[in-house]
């Protein structure tokens, strides 16, 4: 991820996590955030997926948002994102589940996008028991 982009991530405020220190910000697959042991394979893949390229377009679905960060989700934050992630080109081509792991009562996937000019990046995404969205943040776990 670019330089620009982890401070817009870091302009919508850092919120610790566990052990993680996560930037929060999300929105959601067809329906809702993956839920329970639906957090792996192609459902979170097709999830990450929507996200990203709703993102890219300026939009979010703020009800998957997990209650503490859902105000700080702006119109101007969503905006600042999607600008940054449009620095890419084209939506990515796929996103691949690279690591998760669970702590506690959140679980965390570092999923890396594949985009068709060559580059990738990876996000770090963080769930709640209820499958809200805790976090999304540029990188990998903290600790592994």
């Amino acid at each position: 991820m670019t330089p620009r982009c982890i401070a817009v991530f870091a302009a919508l405020g850092l919120i610790a996590a566990g052990p993680v220190a996560l930037v929060q910000a999300d929105e959601a697959p067809p329906a809702a955030a993956p839920s329970g042991a639906v957090r792996a394979g192609s459902a979170l893949t097709t999830w990450a997926m929507r996200w990203f390229t709703e993102m890219m377009a300026g939009r979010t679905d703020r009800s998957q948002y997990s209650a503490a960060f859902a105000p700080q989700v702006t119109d101007d934050a969503v905006a600042r994102i999607s600008h940054d992630l449009n620095r890419y080109g084209a939506a990515p081509l796929r996103a691949e589940i690279v690591q998760t792991k669970t702590d506690g009562e959140q679980t965390f996937a570092v999923l890396k996008f594949v985009f068709p000019r060559g580059d990738a990046t990876s996000l770090l995404f963080g769930f709640d028991a209820a499958g809200k969205i805790t976090g999304v943040a540029p990188g990998g776990i903290a600790g592994d």
